[in-house]
This record gives C-alpha cells, structure tokens and sequence, in this order.
C-alpha cells in the first residue's frame, strides 16, 4: 500500500513540485471546474458509497478487456461486483444558511454544505449526487483529528503519489476500488 510517507519521499528525490488538481491538465475539465469553486472548503465527512454494477457493463468490460475483467473476477473470488465511490461533504462558506432563515429557533453557528461524489469510471468525475441510491450503502471513514483536510488537498496528494491516478483498466485491476482505496490510503485515512 502506498502511504502518505510516499508523497514526501518522492519529493526528496524528485524536484518537481506538487501539482494541484485544480491546476492539473489531466484531470478533467469539469472537475477543475468544480475543484477552482469549493476545493478550498473543510471537509466535514468522507463516506465510501457503493451501488451493484449492472449486467450490460460487466459484458461489455470483459469485451473491451479480452475477457481479462471475468478471469480477474474469478482471481480475486467476487461473486458480486460493486461500483465503489466517495461521497465528500464539505463545508459551504459561500452558500446561505436557509435553515437558519427558515426556523428562528436554529442555532446562529449551523454549517451549511455541500455533498459532492468523487468517483472513476473511464475518466474522474467529481458532481452532485444525483439518485437516492447514492447515498443509501454508505460508510463513514474516519477523518484525522486535528488535521483539517480540503477538497483540492485530497486530491492534490493522491494524484501526486498514484502514478495510475488517471488510468482506467479494468484487466489490471485499476477500477474505481483502486482508485477509492488509494486516495483513502494516501491521505492517511485508514
């Protein structure tokens, strides 16, 4: 597994500094977008989410692969194949308080946010949950006490360790499991 003790090792022997992802070419466009926005925001809670893939794009990932997807399936023994994503909340320093203006007896001090879902399918994509189903199977991790952690800083530090951030292949066992574990990981989260 690779650590956070990565990063800075790297850094001692690589002089190229650290790339932001709101600055990063790669990432997509629309993530950048989003990252330039609120990336600068507290995160309040990091939830894993996951939703049971579909028959159509197991057939159609085992195509593309050469049916090294079903022989990786078979290796690793999963009998049901899940879509793994993060569901990131973050704080809205921007945004009104509506609650807050709604009902008089809220306290002054509520935080209002922002639930943002961080996933990899064939590109990185970082959007507004879209369908209840994404926030029913979730799990909380835990955050770090004490070390205040930002949207563009999670993903910042990932993309700058994990040398496969951007790549999808799914007969190398690069998914969005890996790519979810590796951001946990290399953040320090587990």
């Amino acid at each position: 597994m690779i650590a956070t003790s990565a990063l800075l090792e790297q850094l001692k022997y690589d002089k190229s500094p650290l790339i932001s992802a709101k600055h990063d070419s790669e990432m997509p466009s629309r993530v950048r977008e989003i990252l330039e926005e609120v990336g600068d925001e507290l995160i309040l809670k990091i939830q894993l989410g996951r939703t049971p893939v579909q028959e159509f794009p197991l057939k159609l990932l085992d195509l593309l692969s050469d049916s090294k997807f079903t022989d990786k399936q078979l290796e690793l023994g999963y009998d049901e194949l899940y879509h793994n994503y993060l569901l990131i909340t973050i704080e809205n320093s921007r945004g009104p308080n509506v609650l807050q203006h709604l009902l008089e007896n809220v306290e002054q001090n509520t935080t209002a946010c922002i639930v943002l879902k961080l996933e990899k399918a064939q590109r990185i994509a970082l959007k507004y949950p879209m369908l209840p189903d994404e926030v029913k199977d979730v799990y909380d991790i835990p955050l770090t006490p004490n070390r205040p952690l930002t949207l563009n800083r999670l993903i910042s530090t990932a993309s700058n360790v994990d040398r496969n951030f951007y790549k999808y292949d799914a007969g190398e066992n690069n998914m969005c499991q890996t790519f979810v574990e590796n951001i946990i990981d290399i953040n320090g989260l587990m």
